[in-house]
C-alpha cells in the first residue's frame, strides 16, 4: 500500500531531498579546495553513535570511524601532499617547500552528476548515488604532471541531524583510471592492484575487501542505485554492514586465466 503524505510532509521532503544534494554538491567543493579536514568537521555525522559507525569505502574496502577515515582521508593525504612538495622543491630551486606551496601542480575535481536520492518514510535517514567524472592531477619533479581520469559512482548514507543533514557513509566505486592521452584500450585486461593508484592511495583499510571489481569492465552493480525504504536497517547500507556480494560479480583478478 502506497504511503500517503501530507502537503506539509510533501513539501518537507522536497525540501529535504534539496538539501541533500546541496550537501553533496558542498562537497565537491571542499574536495577541489583541499578542505578535507573541513569537510569532516562540517558535512560529516557528529553524533558519538553515528561517528564510530561512519565509513569511507573505495573498490577494496572500507575505513570505519570518523578516527580511522580521517587518518585515511585527511592524514595520510597530507602526508602525501608533503613528500611530493619536497621532491619538487629539491628538483626546482624557484619552489620553497614550505605550507603555502603545499598543493602546488596539484588539481582535484570530482564534480558529480544524475543525482539519486532516496528519503526514508519516516524523514530520519537518507541514501544517494550520483556519477562522477573525476580526474586528478598531480605535478611531478621533473616539470610534468600526471593527469588521471577516474571516473565511478558515489554513493552516500545520509542522517538528519538537529542542524541539518549529514553524510555518514561514503562509497567511491572507481570504474577505470587512465592517463590524459592513454589508449585505455592497450590497458592490462585484470586489474592490477599493485600499481594501480587508486589502489595505492587506499593503503590498508580497516575492513578489506573487493567491493568494485573492474575487471574486463564487468558491471558488478555496486553501489547500486537507491530505492524506496520507511525506516533505516543496516542490510541496506552502503557500509560494510550492508556489502553483499553481488549475483552478477564475475571473475576476481587472476582467476579467468584461461577466458577467451
Amino acid at each position: 500500500m502506497k504511503k500517503e503524505y501530507t502537503d506539509d510532509e510533501l513539501i518537507r521532503r522536497v525540501w529535504d531531498v534539496e538539501e541533500i544534494k546541496k550537501l553533496v554538491n558542498k562537497r565537491v567543493y571542499y574536495l577541489a579546495n583541499e578542505w578535507r579536514q573541513k569537510e569532516l568537521d562540517e558535512l560529516w555525522v557528529s553524533k558519538a553513535e553515528t561517528k564510530k559507525t561512519a565509513s569511507f569505502g573505495r573498490n577494496t574496502g572500507y575505513y570505519v570511524g570518523m578516527d580511522e577515515i580521517k587518518k585515511y582521508y585527511v592524514d595520510h593525504h597530507m602526508d602525501e601532499r608533503k613528500k611530493q612538495l619536497k621532491e619538487i622543491a629539491a628538483a626546482n630551486k624557484n619552489i620553497e617547500d614550505k605550507e603555502e606551496n603545499l598543493h602546488i601542480g596539484c588539481l582535484v575535481n570530482h564534480p558529480v552528476s544524475t543525482g539519486l536520492v532516496e528519503v526514508a518514510g519516516d524523514g530520519k535517514t537518507a541514501k544517494g548515488l550520483w556519477y562522477s567524472i573525476a580526474q586528478e592531477t598531480t605535478a611531478k619533479p621533473d616539470g610534468n604532471g600526471e593527469a588521471l581520469w577516474m571516473p565511478g559512482k558515489l554513493a552516500f548514507d545520509f542522517v538528519k541531524e538537529e542542524d541539518g543533514w549529514k553524510i555518514w557513509h561514503v562509497v567511491d566505486a572507481t570504474d577505470l583510471v587512465s592517463e590524459a592521452g592513454e589508449d585505455y584500450s592497450k590497458q592490462e585486461i585484470y586489474h592490477n592492484y599493485e600499481t594501480n593508484p587508486v589502489d595505492i592511495e587506499f593503503g590498508e583499510p580497516t575492513i578489506k575487501v573487493l567491493t568494485h571489481n573492474t575487471d574486463f569492465n564487468w558491471w558488478d552493480d555496486y553501489p547500486g542505485m537507491p530505492v524506496p525504504y520507511e525506516t533505516w536497517s543496516d542490510d541496506i547500507s552502503y557500509g560494510p554492514e550492508g556489502f553483499k556480494k553481488p549475483a552478477n560479480y564475475g571473475h576476481n583478478s587472476k582467476e579467468g586465466g584461461n577466458w577467451r
